[in-house]
């Protein structure tokens, strides 16, 4: 008969750390209790075991296991910087910069400590102190993923006010460390990144120029500007949302063609970078700029020449590609397809102009398709995201996987749910992924299965090519209409529908086919329009009718300039301000979709309550900063009626939407 054999404290704890890695906390919890029973000092399993408390948000025990560690060993850098984590969650902030400087103190490289103290003073508006800080930990760890992410939050989020040649340096440093990454999303920092471009006079000088009718080329700053790094990356990486830098690049481009046409292209040359960055930029704008009948005329001579031509003119195929997109040229894609420039931006070019939605076209027929898309709306929408998938995007933040319920606490902060061994290996549904943007941000779930839906095979297609760009392998894709899913027999402990259910004939049909999916203990969720923050919405969609513009890339394309020139009217004008502006699948979204609902937070209370769901909170965490002042006795933020009248008397607090998690209540 063989005795089970009885564990050193060694095995047990590698048992444990070997557990706590694979997101078994359960068991590695019990270890590391069990050691402490037979060793009440054992430091590494009191150290572990903190941590572990602070992953599933027991900040109380974790601040008595870490303070009895740290009387053990009060110079453990470690030890220091996770009493600062706790301390910054129980937002005590003044102990959590202390602890953090102290770990920084006793270990003078510690990176995580530098970034954990910069997100502290992110939070408390610090914003120079925070910089400071995350410059420290690049210094360390540059290819710190949390680092990463914290340092591109701030550059999102910072105010740069008295931006001067001197401090600009500096910000433009950092700002260069992140575009030349392609593990973020550079267009989140666009806004900040544009104000180190133009500084002072700089500013003023090119606003008039811009407004004039004289050349562009033969100008000292635009010559300046057409080499610089920073504006370089900016249009190859980030949609640029701005109007008048769309005036600037659309007056350029005209410019450049017609320099062409004038057959001087020894003058073009020195402008090739900057002709390609514009061509990528066109491209992931979807060629929202303005076009006029001389312009097409001349682009239409050129496609020509190009396809006749058996010698490959890398300018002119350039050129061309700033105004439509190469891969829709038989001839031009066969001429491209193995070409290999000396330029490395060309050779990019053509990745993102050629191979990259072939590539789409091809994965097309590797997608499963469930059922038949019968509903008249959903056979509207589907036509719609067809012809322009949306987003377009390029790249994104790169997330390091943790636990489920770790991540779910992050964004409902300050409510909480208790731990649960239920989402060691979580099922998720991603209820209209489009092309696979918010994918991106569900794999940050460790263990997870994907699955993501869409009524577009286009959209499908351009999901499956950027994940398996990224390397993810837990992902499987399925073409349907969320009402077909009643059929799919599967159920998920996560469902995520964003930006989906307002797109829909009656969304409240399509949510209860969501429920119905749901396991009894699963988490939903959702993203809906607001009302009272859409209101701008609502009158461009009015002066769309008016004007009888077509859902067409023409009509598009002059709808905007229209509204670019309705400056009388505020409310319409307060559209530039929306990233979704910008480009013409966004635009399609923003203010010509076939079928939009909004809601008001009273609507949304109503429904939740009808299909006894609980609300677990909104997700940004300023708003609700700034809700508690507000409504300091409501410790969770889950008061929709609360909610409410701060919505009404801040109305652009949801300009976005709603972003919320709920969950079936419990039955007792």
């Amino acid at each position: 008969m063989n005795e089970k054999k009885n564990l050193t404290t060694k095995e047990t704890f590698d048992q444990a750390v070997k557990n706590h890695k694979k997101n078994n906390l359960d068991v590695a919890e019990n270890l590391y209790k069990k050691i402490l029973e037979k060793d009440p000092n054992h430091f590494q399993s009191i150290c572990f075991l903190g941590t572990l408390s602070i992953q599933i948000k027991n900040f109380e025990r974790a601040k008595k296991l870490l303070n009895k560690a740290i009387g053990i060993q009060p110079n453990n850098a470690n030890v220091n910087n996770n009493l600062g984590i706790v301390n910054n969650e129980l937002e005590d902030y003044q102990k959590a910069i202390n602890y953090f400087q102290k770990a920084i103190k006793i270990q003078p490289n510690h990176a995580n400590a530098h970034n954990n103290l910069g997100n502290v003073f992110k939070v408390l508006g610090e914003h120079q102190k925070a910089i400071s800080c995350y410059q420290n930990a690049i210094k360390i760890n540059p290819s710190n993923t949390s680092i990463i992410n914290g340092l591109s939050d701030l550059c999102k989020l910072i105010q740069l006010d008295n931006i001067t040649k001197t401090n600009s340096t500096s910000l433009k440093e950092l700002f260069l460390f992140l575009f030349r990454r392609n593990n973020i999303n550079h267009t989140d920092i666009f806004r900040n990144a544009k104000l180190l471009l133009f500084i002072g006079e700089n500013d003023n000088q090119v606003r008039q120029i811009a407004n004039s009718d004289s050349l562009l080329l033969k100008n000292k700053i635009i010559q300046y500007l057409s080499k610089e790094e920073l504006f370089l990356l900016m249009l190859q990486k980030s949609l640029m949302t701005d109007k008048f830098l769309e005036k600037l690049l659309t007056k350029l481009r005209y410019e450049i063609l017609f320099t062409l046409v004038d057959s001087n292209q020894n003058i073009l040359k020195r402008y090739f970078d900057f002709i390609v960055s514009l061509a990528e930029q066109c491209l992931l704008n979807e060629y929202v700029y303005v076009q006029s009948k001389k312009e097409i005329n001349h682009v239409n001579q050129l496609k020509n020449k190009i396809v006749n031509n058996k010698e490959i003119n890398e300018l002119e195929m350039a050129i061309l590609g700033c105004y439509i997109p190469l891969y829709t040229s038989k001839n031009i894609t066969n001429k491209l397809l193995d070409y290999k420039s000396k330029n490395i931006l060309f050779n990019d070019l053509i990745t993102m102009q050629i191979k990259e939605p072939l590539k789409e076209i091809k994965l097309v027929n590797s997608i499963k398709s469930f059922d038949k898309i019968i509903d008249s709306v959903s056979k509207k929408v589907r036509e719609q995201y067809e012809e322009h998938p949306y987003p377009r995007w390029r790249y994104t933040n790169k997330n390091l996987p943790s636990n489920f319920l770790f991540k779910l606490n992050n964004e409902i902060k300050p409510n909480k749910i208790e731990y649960s061994n239920k989402f060691v290996n979580p099922n998720v549904l991603i209820a209209g992924c489009g092309t696979g943007k918010h994918i991106t941000i569900a794999e940050r779930y460790l263990n997870a299965n994907i699955l993501g839906v869409d009524l577009s095979l286009a959209s499908l297609a351009y999901a499956k090519r950027k994940t398996e760009e990224l390397g993810f392998k837990n992902i499987e894709f399925l073409h349907a209409d969320i009402l077909q899913l009643k059929n799919l027999n599967r159920k998920f402990d996560v469902i995520e529908c964003v930006g989906t259910l307002h797109h829909m004939k009656d969304p409240l049909t399509g949510l209860k086919v969501l429920l119905d999916l749901l396991e009894p203990h699963g988490f939903l969720k959702l993203g809906l329009y607001s009302e009272i923050a859409r209101q701008h919405i609502v009158k461009a969609r009015e002066f769309i009718k008016k004007k009888k513009f077509k859902n067409t890339i023409k009509d598009i394309r002059n709808c905007r300039e229209s509204i670019f020139n309705e400056k009388k009217d505020p409310l319409l004008q307060k559209i530039f301000h929306s990233n979704d502006f910008y480009s013409t699948s966004s635009v399609r979204d923003l203010m010509f979709h076939v079928k939009e609902h909004r809601f008001t937070i009273p609507e949304i209370s109503k429904m939740l309550k009808n299909l006894n769901l609980e609300f677990l909170g909104f997700l940004n965490l300023l708003i609700k900063i700034k809700f508690s002042k507000f409504f300091p006795n409501d410790k969770k933020n889950i008061s929709l009626d609360n909610w409410n009248q701060f919505e009404i008397s801040n109305p652009d607090t949801f300009s976005n939407m709603y972003q919320f998690w709920v969950r079936k209540l419990q039955k007792i």
